[in-house]
């Protein structure tokens, strides 16, 4: 087992990431574009959020709010994954908007959006109209169904992505309705093929200067998301049907409830694993038991195998069994809330939940950057902008306008 110093002991001290220096225009809403956005920030990478000057990205919206007031600036779901970015105000449906796009756009790396397939094009920000300015540009385009197909103009949240892929079908209790995931897993998903279509754009542009457009979609997204599924339906005649928490090819795999209605999930599938666990409980009957002899018949007798494992986490409090677990090496973790997840000192130390001071909210617990670089370490850059936060910096400093022109702009709607 290595330490943090370890790792790091060949570090950049002044490294912000591997991306460092990459920079980014975004024209995104909701999750699957910012999330995009986000993990290349996390990265190293500097963007710029684009948002309509009214009521802002629709996740500003959305309680809860850090504090308990509802503010567009509080949003903890917003807050969480637009973080490290600088933002802007702009009307992309105006004239005077699109034109103070593509000006921001000229010289950036990468453009991302998240609308309806037609909609930048419409707006004459699409890819072909990016790129007559900004030849090298990676543009990545994320959207339910793709730029092409019949599915392609539909408009989808990620709700439609997990029924239309197959998920919501195999996800339940089998004797209950398809059920969607407590996240929003399409859209976390679809960001993260955006970001690695990215990846691998800029990789090839360094390599030949050469620019592209990348197509992300949030029912492909998913697709690569569904294990043997597909495979199995289309080549082999297979019906995946809801099961809970089990998993066709063997059992234990649950979750049980202790003494103090805490909840312990136990994965012991394999045959060597069972033994364990059986001797674990003091019940090595079950080894030989012909119900429980081998994976195969665990599963067909799951209601059976699931009772002897809940009799036994019953009477336990939920640490005392897992204690057991352990010393006994059975594979097991306790079912924990968002809260005991951001105090688990696992998390802590790997940096996997950080603190960010944000100017007005204090210090913000979040997740922290999921990869980690030996030589160019990557952090969580700060916190999510305010609204129309970065307007002077990015239109004034950056873009050189007056305060006239700006007030202009600002009082016709166009920032």
């Amino acid at each position: 087992m290595g330490t943090k110093a370890d790792f790091y002991k060949n570090a950049n001290p002044d490294s912000s990431g591997p991306l460092s220096g990459v920079t980014i225009l975004e024209a995104t809403i909701a999750a699957a574009g910012p999330i995009c956005a986000t993990i290349l920030c996390d990265l190293g990478a500097e963007s710029v959020k684009c948002e309509d000057p009214g009521a802002g990205d629709m996740m500003r919206q959305f309680p809860p709010f850090i504090g308990g007031k509802a503010d567009r600036n509080a949003a903890a779901w917003y807050n969480s994954i637009n973080r490290g970015k600088r933002a802007v105000t702009l009307d992309l449906r105006s004239a005077e908007g699109q034109a103070l796009f593509r000006r921001l756009a000229k010289d950036v790396d990468i453009v991302v959006e998240n609308f309806t397939p037609g909609t930048m094009a419409a707006w004459n920000l699409g890819y072909d109209q990016i790129a007559e300015i900004n030849p090298d540009v990676i543009y990545i385009s994320i959207s339910a169904f793709g730029q092409w197909g019949p599915y392609s103009e539909r408009k989808g949240f990620d709700p439609v992505a997990q029924a239309m892929t197959g998920l919501m079908s195999v996800t339940g209790e089998s004797d209950g309705l398809p059920l969607r995931t407590g996240t929003v897993i399409a859209d976390n998903m679809a960001g993260w093929q955006g970001a690695i279509g990215g990846l691998a754009a800029l990789t090839h542009r360094n390599a030949t200067g050469q620019g592209q457009y990348v197509d992300v979609s949030m029912a492909d997204a998913m697709l690569n998301a569904t294990d043997f599924g597909i495979m199995a339906a289309a080549n082999a005649g297979f019906k995946w049907q809801r099961q809970g928490n089990a998993i066709a090819i063997g059992a234990p795999m649950n979750v049980y409830q202790a003494s103090d209605e805490r909840y312990v999930y136990v994965i012991a599938h394999l045959n060597a694993h069972w033994e364990r666990l059986c001797a674990v409980m003091g019940r090595q009957a079950l080894i030989a038991d012909e119900r429980t002899k081998d994976h195969f018949t665990r599963a067909k007798h799951r209601v059976f195998v699931d009772a002897q494992i809940s009799s036994w986490i019953s009477e336990l409090t939920a640490d005392d069994a897992l204690a057991q677990l352990e010393q006994g090496g059975v594979t097991a973790a306790p079912v924990l809330d968002f809260s005991e997840v951001a105090e688990l000192p696992q998390y802590r130390e790997h940096d996997s939940v950080v603190e960010i001071p944000h100017p007005d909210l204090g210090s913000l617990v979040t997740y922290g950057v999921a990869t980690k670089y030996s030589h160019t370490p990557a952090s969580v850059r700060g916190p999510a902008p305010k609204h129309g936060q970065h307007n002077q910096e990015i239109y004034g400093d950056q873009l050189g306008l007056a305060e006239g022109e700006l007030d202009k702009l600002k009082s016709d709607g166009v920032i």
